[in-house]
């Protein structure tokens, strides 16, 4: 990923950061990519840089993650209960899908990137939003801390402290 343009704009608890990033690696955007922190943006530069000089890394933890997990994510969410005789397809914010489509577990269809939640470097972790077929309602959220996944679920995981 090559370095992309922030603009910051400060908020009372939780700061966001607006880019034209319209997709990251595999995964498209769901809207524009934006950032989000609730550290001080005197750090902006800091957390950008560190997140750039680690986005090979945590693109492969994540797809790893959600590719050995996603069976037991779409049994979680009943989404299949949705699929009856009537209908072959169903539209998601993600895009219409098949029954066949989510079993296949095509991530890179079925998960569309929202946000990144950006913590102190030293921390060495990241937050990630995810707008995804199988939970419209809730969307995915998952936590990178070094090389583990520390945290997954609805989208709300991601602003807990660490």
């Amino acid at each position: 990923m090559q370095t992309t343009k922030i603009t910051w704009q400060a908020g009372e608890e939780l700061h966001e950061g607006t880019t034209e990033l319209r997709a990251w690696h595999d995964f498209k955007a769901y809207g524009n990519v934006s950032f989000r922190t609730k550290e001080d943006l005197s750090i902006a530069d800091s957390m950008q840089q560190w997140f750039f000089a680690n986005e090979k890394r945590i693109y492969a933890l994540v797809c790893d993650y959600v590719k050995q997990n996603y069976q037991e994510l779409l049994e979680e969410s009943e989404f299949l209960d949705v699929f009856d005789e009537d209908s072959e397809t169903y539209p998601t914010n993600v895009g219409e899908v098949s029954e066949a489509d989510m079993q296949a577990g095509d991530i890179f269809k079925l998960m569309q990137l929202s946000a990144f939640v950006l913590h102190h470097p030293d921390k060495n972790a990241v937050g990630m939003v995810f707008e995804c077929a199988w939970d419209e309602e809730h969307g995915f959220g998952i936590v990178i801390q070094g090389d583990e996944i520390i945290s997954q679920g609805f989208e709300q995981v991601v602003y807990r402290s660490l």
